[in-house]
């Protein structure tokens, strides 16, 4: 069979975790009702889940490092698979805490798995495009995976969703099992290792840009189904409709902030990138708190999530373009701590978003969430400051900054 079929496979599984860890913000209300907890409670199913990946990433990377990759993606995919399959059955809140716990590791151990398995069934010239085949399941997800999983929940039921899910995970985890080769073990970095390139100059506070970037957007994120069916009405399977809009605004995003990075000072983009992500997310705390509602409310938040998606979601490349340029030679292993990072800043976000929707209703969240951007625009803005003040560029960017005439 050739690699292309099994690269697919990779990237199918990677479509179903990114459905499975966000999917549950448009089926919030649903999950809630059903399981007898209140939204900002049933919020925290995404806490946890992000929580469990960033704090499992690291110490299961290191932990299985001797294991053959084939039985990691494998045996990974299959456990995610049947946590999926019971949290469609379970009537109890903390059971599904536990669950989406199971859930979290299993995809940790998964995709660092899948991106290293891409890079070693591709030659040498073709390996960055399996490196995208594989990772497009992430965006993929986001664009069309979470916005379709909302809107089988809304005709059939949350449960549904998380069975179609664990359908995707069994037919990947077949697949693999059948056409994927044995694939040699490479070296994987200590824990000594990781805490040195967390340490090295300049990382720690990208990584804290990073935390505070996904943490202002997943606090209202978290709650989108509630923000929105206050701003605007939209429930059930409309939902899905305005979740396309920003799934597709976020791809659009996460182009332009690749191709971005390439031209341009990559830490006055992170400052660009995530103003704009303040200004959207503010947005909403001024819908809800001056009333725009109906048909206005439904026009002004469509253009709001597509404003969110496209500067928020350009932060991603740009940041990862920052980190390589960091430490270069240890680029792996920062963008893994980049990637515990994000899942840390959404279980914060979660807490945050929690915390605002319990205390001060929906426009809450909103101003909540403009508030941690702000604090991370401060943060580019001090960062950037300092490096042109000591006569430097940042890392990995061009000397000379070329203009589109």
């Amino acid at each position: 069979m050739s690699t292309r079929a099994q690269l697919l496979l990779l990237a199918v599984g990677m479509f179903a975790l990114g459905t499975d860890g966000y999917v549950i913000t448009g089926l919030l209300p649903d999950v809630a009702r059903e399981l007898a907890v209140s939204e900002s409670a049933a919020g925290q199913l995404v806490t946890v889940f992000a929580l469990a990946y960033a704090l499992g990433a690291p110490l299961l990377g290191v932990a299985t490092a001797g294991l053959p990759r084939r039985s990691i993606l494998i045996g990974s995919l299959a456990v995610f698979t049947v946590a999926n399959v019971v949290t469609a059955m379970v009537d109890s809140y903390p059971a599904m805490l536990a669950l989406r716990v199971v859930a979290a590791l299993a995809a940790a151990m998964f995709a660092p798995a899948a991106a290293a398995a891409a890079a070693a069934l591709a030659t040498a010239e073709r390996r960055g495009r399996a490196l995208a085949t594989v990772s497009a399941g992430i965006s993929v997800a986001t664009a069309i995976g979470v916005p379709l999983g909302t809107l089988v929940g809304g005709a059939f039921g949350w449960r549904a969703t998380f069975l179609a899910v664990a359908a995707l995970g069994a037919v990947a985890t077949a697949g693999l099992a059948v056409l994927l080769p044995p694939l040699r073990s490479a070296r994987a970095a200590g824990m000594r290792e990781r805490v040195a390139v967390a340490r090295a100059r300049g990382v720690p506070g990208a990584l804290v840009l990073t935390v505070l970037w996904i943490a202002g957007a997943f606090t209202v994120l978290t709650y989108l189904g509630p923000v929105l069916a206050s701003i605007d009405g939209v429930t059930g399977g409309a939902l899905s409709a305005w979740l396309l809009i920003f799934g597709l605004a976020a791809s659009i995003g996460n182009v332009l902030g690749g191709r971005a990075a390439d031209r341009y000072p990559v830490m006055w983009l992170v400052v660009v990138s995530t103003s704009g992500l303040t200004v959207a997310l503010a947005a909403f705390g001024v819908l809800a708190a001056f009333g725009v509602s109906g048909g206005a409310g439904a026009v002004a938040s469509a253009v709001v999530l597509a404003v969110w998606g496209v500067f928020g979601w350009s932060f991603a490349p740009i940041q990862q373009h920052r980190l390589v340029g960091l430490v270069p030679e240890q680029a792996g292993v920062v963008l893994s701590l980049n990637t515990s990072a994000i899942y840390l800043g959404i279980s914060l976000g979660g807490v945050l978003g929690s915390a605002a929707l319990a205390g001060g209703g929906v426009a809450a969240i909103g101003w909540a969430a403009a508030g941690v951007e702000a604090l991370a625009v401060a943060a580019a803005v001090g960062i950037a400051l300092r490096e042109k003040k000591a006569g430097r560029r940042g890392p990995g960017e061009p000397a000379e900054v070329p203009v589109e005439v």
